[in-house]
């Protein structure tokens, strides 16, 4: 796929009109013209999501304890969303070969722009492979708190500086990383208010927020609305170019931890901010217990420390994997390990329960919704049958670039199967009923052939 066809043109309402990437690419692609770039303010709104508590969740209810929480969400103007892709793309093929000439190409699994060619379904597969087979083993499985907040910006120039290998950022590359560091933002709230939503500004045929420059001057000036970060940490998650600066960020942290794991004939891998490190139990001649793995776990600290990281403590958790049984070493009680949306409990491995729990959840509320619908319209048919179908029967594995919940299912039974073939992988076990569910809450049979 060609760059101008991989770049697309964005929809959303910003500071600058829709471009398309063909009409701008020898600005984006000349260092000179970035250097003295003008990066707009990102747009910053909150989103509402749902976590599920595992504890009470049960495929046989869709209406669950959830709890609500909120993500901050931070965009890029048009222009400068290509500028941060473009240069996204360049620093991840220098951290891409940073990472093979330091023997950590396999152990930052996150954010390689396919370089690897695998999906989290993938690493967690080989992962729980790895401890099932080994048999005796300890595992320590670790969270970055507050990862993208907390980058310290000494700390990831001097990182992105090695990664390029330069003892100097060039003007241009100064320029983008001053930019993220040193963001600036505005609320998408007070913009609504003041200017209209979106679909109004939209329907009175507005393809961006102000209509000139100066009417974007005038609107900072009288509500003092940009915000800026005057902090030395931090970088806004969700822009082009964070998820490879993060990567770039724990090179060393990432390398010095893979020193331990060969150390002792183990694993580590490290997806964003979640990380493993899997260190079997008889090394040659070496027996690894208890205190002998704390005194790794601290030396793994210790690199936190160093790496400028952060570690949650009530998400880190350490286990011992004896007897097929996952036991916790906080208590002493019999466990299972959570990895990339999947749960592994010594024997089986399943999707998390939240995940069939949400699919089920989603497909009766817009059923719900539709049956709601044909009542209130008088409708001979329930409406919304095609999104009913695309998205919550076997109708619409094939639909889109990714197919559905179902087509994710298979295909992590699929992969799980031939990768973690000792494990009893119970993904598709865990929708089994989904026709039969459908069919219950829709009032009537489906003409759906299952997989």
């Amino acid at each position: 796929m060609s760059r101008i066809n991989k770049y697309k043109t964005k929809k959303y309402l910003h500071f600058d009109n829709r471009i398309g990437y063909k009409s701008v690419e020898s600005y984006v692609t000349n260092p000179d013209k970035i250097s003295k770039h003008s990066f707009f303010p990102l747009i910053h709104y909150t989103k509402d999501y749902e976590t599920y508590n595992e504890d009470y969740i049960d495929e046989r209810d869709d209406k669950r304890p959830i709890n609500e929480k909120t993500r901050d969400i931070m965009y890029a103007s048009h222009l400068d969303n290509f500028i941060y892709k473009h240069y996204g793309e360049m620093l991840n093929r220098h951290y891409n070969k940073w990472a093979e000439n330091h023997s950590i190409d396999e152990c930052s699994i996150a954010y390689r722009d396919n370089k690897l060619k695998k999906s989290n379904i993938d690493f967690a597969a080989e992962v729980i492979n790895k401890i099932s087979t080994l048999n005796n083993c300890f595992i320590m499985v670790g969270d970055f708190e507050k990862f993208f907040d907390r980058l310290d910006h000494v700390f990831l120039k001097a990182r992105l500086m090695d990664v390029l290998n330069v003892k100097r950022l060039s003007k241009d590359w100064y320029k983008v990383f001053k930019s993220i560091t040193k963001y600036s933002y505005i609320e998408k709230n007070l913009l609504n208010l003041k200017l209209g939503t979106d679909r109004e500004i939209k329907t009175r045929g507005q393809l961006k927020y102000f209509e000139t420059i100066r009417d974007f001057r005038d609107f900072k000036k009288r509500y003092k609305s940009v915000n800026t970060n005057t902090e030395i940490f931090g970088i806004p998650q969700g822009s082009a170019i964070s998820a490879v600066l993060a990567n770039v960020y724990t090179t060393t942290f990432d390398k010095n931890i893979k020193r331990i794991a060969a150390k002792y004939g183990g694993l580590y891998r490290r997806y964003s901010d979640d990380f493993i490190l899997i260190i079997p139990k008889f090394v040659g001649d070496i027996t690894i217990d208890t205190n002998k793995f704390a005194e790794i776990v601290e030396k793994v600290n210790q690199e936190v420390d160093k790496g400028k990281l952060y570690i949650q403590e009530d998400k880190t958790e350490l286990f011992e994997y004896k007897r097929s049984n996952v036991i916790n070493l906080h208590d002493n009680t019999i466990s299972q390990i959570d990895y990339l949306g999947f749960v592994f409990d010594g024997k089986t491995v399943k999707m998390r329960n939240k995940s069939p729990y949400k699919f089920y959840r989603k497909a009766y509320k817009l059923i719900d919704r539709a049956r709601k619908t044909k009542v209130q319209k008088s409708l001979k048919r329930i409406p919304y049958r095609r999104k009913i179908y695309r998205l919550y029967t076997d109708l619409g594995i094939n639909s889109g670039d990714y197919g559905n919940f179902i087509t994710y299912a298979m295909k992590s039974q699929t992969i799980f199967d031939y990768l973690s073939p000792t494990t009893n992988n119970l993904m598709m076990q865990q929708i089994k009923n989904r026709k039969k569910k459908i069919e219950k809450r829709i009032g009537y049979k489906l003409n759906v052939k299952k997989e």
